[in-house]
């Protein structure tokens, strides 16, 4: 009987056996064996093969650790499904949340595959799939939209942050206490709770306020009913609604959610545990529909609570439809050390193996700091990674928010409104340190909203998926802008002189913009507005409003947990806040990461901030007055040596 590992190679090689001997195997993959250095096949161990080896005809939850190598088990199972996929009109998805993930994934099949996964089948983000199948082709019947000029009723994205001031049309006809006139792109319809929730930016308890308001009288639900409906008509949504109307419109029209089900029998769900309550019913409905959902992923990551994602009701939908759980227990990334450290926080069950023999005697290490010397801290550990002879540009320091990175680089965090001035002196600071690639699209991202602000305010404009794009100007030419714009920012030294004052240095902003109009044609025609200073900061310099403590570059990139999420790093220096913020459940402050009473999101941020490590994972522990042989103790039942500073 042909092994699952023959059934493999015969169906992704060509051949009937795997032959070791890679310079002399002819077989179809050998190029992604010789950069393996050794047959995929063999790389693989028995819970990778069992799982591309299975049948399609059953649910499945892949539950897989961190560095269990799930992407490319992810991109070799499509490739072998694909190879042997018969149906010409219908086609399996692969899904995941980010671009960064879709690119990993696309270029795991390029290898696979010798080219692109292709129709019938899909690859993609799932807000991108749910787009272009569901919301573009049929949303318009819920929305009573009737397309614009040309009849096209494709649907246009805004976010809620967004101030331009075309959605001042789309406002609620009361106001609503200190929130105001709501715009239709700042409260959304909760298909969990069936309850309208602010997402706006004009309030922190903005959330608090509309539901409270709501309760005191009905009225105001139809306020805001009606605001939305005027904006679904001119054929706008918020991320949000499209869900929201995706299920309703699977309820109304079942033959659609058949439909769905038919184009794609079968669907691959990558980093499951970020998926939310109203994604998974979407799931569900296709599921009684007759398709077969494949989730693949680690419940323990799921660190989106903000987006009101929980991974119980993941564990519920995976209960509830009889999933098959087949487990991805090898760690191929970390040493057993950091690997127990990772499962201690979340209340694992030790069950992970670490592959990674590892090269530092003392792999987890706490070093305590004092306050305001974080930076000393930072130095004890590049200290520590030189002895131990680790790669510093394969190192990171991660933290759990942007306040403490915007810290650590030197920028005071402004919990003030928007400002564009301030904004563009951000971004060319910036523009000056040490870059990496999240920053570069953080930085991209600003630089177009405030350009989108400077020159095109009164205009329509896409979201920041399309950096802000004005709807009349085509997407090469707008790149082309920003990146113009960008690189004459950083070349313009003058800019960097912080220690002016805001009068003098919009001076010298509004100079340069000015002068280069004339190489950027697109421009030329435009109202140009560069925003005004701030009340009162007219006569105080820049670095006293925007920079503390500027010391310039730092020896490590820093990442936020978020943006770290899929990292293999050399070291990791998780650095933790001063002091615990009112948030008890915020997760920035090394206590939470420790409490294992009630596991929660908290403990799940610094799962994910762990299992970042191969050989060292240290820890930045702030060291008060009040520090106690208790607080030791936690830190040593965890497994870390204490190193004081």
């Amino acid at each position: 009987m042909e092994s699952k590992r023959e059934q493999i190679c015969r169906v992704l090689c060509g051949k009937e056996k795997c032959n070791p001997d890679l310079c002399a195997c002819d077989g179809k993959q050998n190029k992604r064996c010789r950069q393996l250095g050794k047959s995929f096949i063999h790389n693989m161990n028995e819970g990778q093969i069992n799982y591309v080896a299975s049948k399609l005809q059953k649910n499945v939850f892949l539950k897989a650790c961190p560095g269990s190598g799930k992407t490319e088990v992810l991109a070799i199972k499509a490739a072998y499904e694909k190879e042997q996929w018969k149906l010409t009109s219908q086609g399996f998805a692969v899904l995941t949340f980010t671009n960064s993930a879709e690119k990993e994934i696309n270029s795991r099949l390029n290898c696979f595959l010798n080219g692109k996964l292709e129709y019938p089948h899909y690859m993609g983000t799932f807000t991108s799939w749910l787009h272009g199948y569901v919301a573009n082709p049929f949303l318009y019947k819920l929305m009573k939209y009737e397309g614009d000029e040309r009849g096209d009723k494709s649907i246009r994205l805004v976010e809620s942050s967004c101030t331009s001031d075309f959605l001042s049309a789309y406002s609620s006809k009361y106001k609503f206490r200190e929130l105001g006139n709501i715009r239709a792109h700042e409260f959304f319809r909760d298909f969990k709770t069936d309850s309208y929730q602010y997402c706006g930016t004009r309030s922190r308890q903005g959330k608090e306020i509309l539901q409270s308001l709501i309760q005191e009288g009905d009225w105001r639900e139809l306020d805001l009913e009606k605001t939305k409906l005027k904006f679904w008509k001119s054929g706008f949504v918020l991320y949000e609604d499209i869900e929201y109307l995706a299920n309703l419109l699977f309820e109304k029209y079942p033959e659609i959610a058949e439909f769905v089900a038919r184009r794609f029998p079968v669907i691959f769900v990558d980093e499951c545990q970020d998926l939310s309550y109203v994604q998974l019913e979407l799931l569900g409905t296709l599921c009684e529909n007759g398709c077969k959902i494949h989730l693949i992923g680690d419940l323990n990551q799921a660190i989106y609570g903000f987006r009101n994602i929980e991974p119980s009701d993941t564990s519920e939908f995976i209960e509830n439809y009889g999933f098959d759980i087949q487990l991805l227990k090898e760690n191929y990334r970390s040493c057993q050390p950091v690997v127990n450290a990772s499962e201690y926080v979340v209340n694992g069950k030790n069950e992970i193996v670490g592959r990674n023999s590892g090269k530092v005697e003392f792999p987890l290490v706490a070093i305590l700091y004092s306050k305001g010397k974080e930076k000393l801290a930072i130095n004890k550990f590049h200290e520590y990674v030189l002895e131990n002879n680790l790669s510093v540009e394969e190192s990171r320091i991660i933290v759990r928010n942007h306040n403490l990175k915007n810290k650590l680089l030197g920028l005071k965090n402004n919990s003030q409104s928007y400002n564009n001035l301030e904004a563009m002196a951000q971004i060319v600071y910036l523009l000056n340190q040490k870059e990496q690639e999240s920053d570069f699209k953080m930085l991209f991202d600003m630089l177009a909203k405030s350009i989108q602000r400077i020159f095109f305010k009164t205009n329509e404009h896409l979201n920041s998926q399309f950096f802000y794009r004005p709807k009349e100007i085509e997407s090469k030419d707008w790149k082309k802008i920003l990146f113009d714009i960008r690189n004459l920012l950083k070349d313009a030294k003058q800019l960097n002189d912080f220690s002016v004052t805001w009068t003098e240095w919009k001076k010298l902003l509004n100079r340069l913009m000015v002068e280069k109009i004339e190489v950027l044609p697109e421009l030329s025609g435009c109202t140009y507005d560069i925003g005004n200073i701030r009340r009162g900061n007219k006569d105080k310099t820049v670095e006293k409003i925007l920079f503390d403590n500027k010391e310039g570059n730092l020896l490590y990139l820093i990442e936020t947990i978020h943006g770290c999420k899929g990292m293999s790093l050399d070291a990791v220096f998780f650095l933790s806040s001063y002091q615990a913020s009112n948030d008890e459940h915020s997760g920035g402050y090394w206590k939470q990461w420790f409490n294992r009473e009630n596991i929660g999101e908290e403990n799940r941020l610094a799962y994910v901030a762990f299992s970042r490590a191969r050989y060292l994972l240290a820890l930045g522990i702030p060291k008060p007055q009040n520090f106690s042989e208790g607080d030791r103790k936690v830190l040593k039942d965890a497994g870390f040596e204490i190193i004081e500073n």
